[in-house]
């Protein structure tokens, strides 16, 4: 129904405002055209009152709206027209005319004074003129000119009323439509989004600071979504590959062995085969419910001071083993042995992340490098490879839940495409930063900088 929408009530408040604002300089305009038309009849009392004055010794020429206030003793009294008849006075019952004692005691005090009264049925303008201290001119007219021009523009004003209340209506309907346009347009996307469809975007034009902005925001919203939703089914589709492929494995090795009878090394070699898978199903899992508890905000970082340098050597002799039969030497470069306040174990397994990557895609004979170097308020971690280096293409998305650059290498030694997900994970909820530097057939430096000051985590 119309008048629920918004626009409908953004059109009526639009046509109140306008009509008010127009009624608001209409009454200004009536008023200051009323004062500019007593301001004339003042002016003409004013001449009148001086003529009056100058002809004040030829009464004769006074009209029975013409009066003279003149004191004597204490009483005053309006005398005389050109008959010489007795007009008002003070002790007469016969006294009509409203009498304004201030504006004549300022009169007789030299200060001219106005007024409008009521008499004989109608509005008059009156003025208090002095002549001398003891004489002052009190002049009246009639202001049915005045209410005829002003009762004209009253009919004018209504006249033309209901045509400014049409076209200002008509008017607020299109500015709340053109206004609401990319609101509607929201609107219509959103119908999209909820139906499945994100590719769409919002194109609004020029509407205005706030309008544009809101639209890019939306729009920057809309790519996050649909960003966070591809990323989302491709790790589902690679979660489902990678429980998939162990568990087609276990169930292939254990079809096999029991198709027959076989020889207590066969069962052996099965038994070793189905443990691999395992092992890998449970990497798997482990690094799962890290994420989910990531993800979650679940995961309370147990935060202390301790020695980096020190941590990094125990994650360099767990992994010296590894590396040494992979043929590749690590080495540690530690300029200072620096204190950091963080998670120990989840820094230790992040280190140990890189670093076992690091032995996992460097050749035989290859060198690992770790070293350290402290700043004023960071200390920064590199760890670098004489291996084959990162493709430029690949750079952007390593950091992401299980992709892989080599990923038929990565599976076969036993990787589960999680590690630096973790990794970039538990550098930044220590408050420090991860980057990767890669160049093709030369190797790669992951650098991470974690800051010494002691932060909330």
């Amino acid at each position: 129904m119309i008048i629920k929408t918004f626009r409908f009530r953004l059109t009526v408040f639009y046509t109140v405002a306008v009509v008010l604002i127009i009624s608001a300089c209409a009454f200004m305009l009536y008023y200051r055209y009323e004062d500019g038309l007593l301001e004339k009849v003042d002016a003409d009392l004013l001449a009148t009152a001086k003529n009056l004055m100058l002809s004040e010794m030829r009464p004769k020429m006074l009209t029975r709206n013409e009066e003279i206030v003149i004191k004597s003793r204490e009483e005053y009294f309006q005398v005389i027209n050109y008959n010489g008849e007795i007009i008002i006075t003070s002790l007469s019952k016969n006294q009509q005319w409203p009498m304004n004692t201030d504006l004549m005691l300022s009169a007789f005090q030299g200060t001219p004074g106005y007024e409008t009264v009521k008499f004989m049925g109608g509005d008059y303008r009156t003025l208090y003129f002095p002549v001398n201290r003891d004489v002052i001119i009190r002049v009246g007219m009639p202001l049915e000119d005045v209410a005829k021009a002003l009762a004209g523009m009253e009919k004018l004003f209504l006249f033309f009323f209901p045509f400014v209340l049409i076209i200002s209506s008509l008017t607020s309907w299109f500015l709340a439509g053109w206004a609401l346009d990319p609101v509607v347009k929201i609107k219509t996307l959103a119908e999209q989004i909820r139906r499945g469809r994100l590719r769409g975007r919002i194109d609004v034009g020029r509407k205005g600071k706030e309008i544009d902005e809101l639209a890019l925001i939306f729009n920057d919203m809309l790519d996050s979504i649909q960003h966070s939703v591809e990323t989302q089914k491709r790790f589902v589709s690679d979660v489902s590959h990678e429980i998939k492929s162990p568990l087609t494995s276990l169930r292939g090795n254990i079809e096999v062995a029991l198709r027959k009878k076989r020889t207590s090394e066969e069962y052996e070699d099965i038994l070793k085969n189905n443990l691999a898978d395992i092992i890998r199903l449970s990497r798997i899992t482990d690094d799962l419910l890290f994420l989910t508890k990531a993800d979650n905000n679940i995961l309370e970082l147990r935060v202390q001071w301790f020695d980096l340098g020190h941590a990094l050597s125990a994650v360099v002799e767990r992994l010296r083993y590894k590396a040494d039969l992979a043929g590749v030497t690590i080495t540690e470069d530690f300029r200072q042995q620096p204190e950091v306040s963080g998670d120990v174990f989840l820094l230790e397994q992040a280190f140990s992340n890189l670093i076992e990557n690091a032995i996992k895609y460097t050749p035989r004979e290859g060198r690992v490098t770790v070293t350290t170097e402290e700043r004023n308020s960071s200390v920064t971690i590199t760890v670098s490879d004489t291996g084959a280096g990162i493709p430029g293409e690949d750079l952007p998305h390593i950091f992401e839940r299980f992709y892989r650059v080599d990923k038929e290498r990565s599976r076969k030694a036993g990787g589960t495409g999680l590690g630096l997900s973790i990794t970039e994970w538990i550098i930044k909820a220590h408050k420090g930063a991860i980057s990767v530097k890669s160049v093709i057939g030369k190797g790669s430096d992951f650098i991470v900088t974690l800051p010494k000051t002691e932060e909330e985590l």
